[in-house]
This record gives C-alpha cells, sequence and structure tokens, in this order.
C-alpha cells in the first residue's frame, strides 16, 4: 500500500467490520500514525457519519463543528469527538450483542 511519502506500508488489509448497520473497510496503517484509510462501504452511511459526528460534538459542547475548518482545532477536540463517537458505538454494539434494547448508558 502507497504512503504519503511515496513509499508503501504493511498494513491489516482486507479487514472489514461492521457495526450499526455502518461497514467499513481498513485498508491498511493504523496504530495512530495517520496512516490508516477506512472507505466507507455503505453509501448512506457518509451522511449518517457525518450527522453522528455533529451531534457528538454538540453533546461535547463544542458549537458549529460542521462548519469550523477542523485544522484550526486542536487536536485535543477533534479526538475527544472521534473519541466519543467510538465510545457511543461500542456501547450500541454491546447493546445489540446482548439484545438489550434500552437507551445507552454511561459509567
Amino acid at each position: 500500500m502507497a504512503n504519503v511519502f511515496g513509499g508503501t506500508t504493511a498494513g491489516f488489509g482486507g479487514m472489514t467490520t461492521q457495526q450499526g448497520g455502518i461497514a467499513q473497510q481498513s485498508t491498511g496503517g493504523g496504530g495512530g500514525g495517520g496512516g490508516g484509510n477506512n472507505e466507507i462501504l455503505v453509501s448512506q452511511a457518509r451522511a449518517a457519519m457525518e450527522t453522528f459526528k455533529n451531534q457528538t460534538a454538540s453533546e461535547l459542547g463544542i458549537q458549529n463543528y460542521a462548519q469550523q475548518y477542523k485544522g484550526d482545532l486542536p487536536s485535543r477536540v477533534n479526538g475527544s469527538v472521534g473519541g466519543y463517537m467510538v465510545k457511543k458505538m461500542i456501547a450500541l454494539a454491546e447493546q445489540q450483542l446482548s439484545g438489550s434494547t434500552g437507551g445507552t448508558t454511561t459509567q
């Protein structure tokens, strides 16, 4: 797989995950170095993920997240949005696996 520097990287290519009806395929990289490219396999999921991201940012008290240039925000802010999204998706997956239909709970 080619990286941004023109070389190649070894990855975990071909790994597919699906949670909550949103399928993504990992095309390599990973490890937090920005080398992973996740391709949304269900085209309708793109808009849902954007909405989910903006709702999550709003819940965290970040105003007008959709209109802001993300490069002007500290990485801690962007990371907190992504991290909270993951936390919510894991809670949803746990509910689905347990057969529960209740609302999400946080600890």
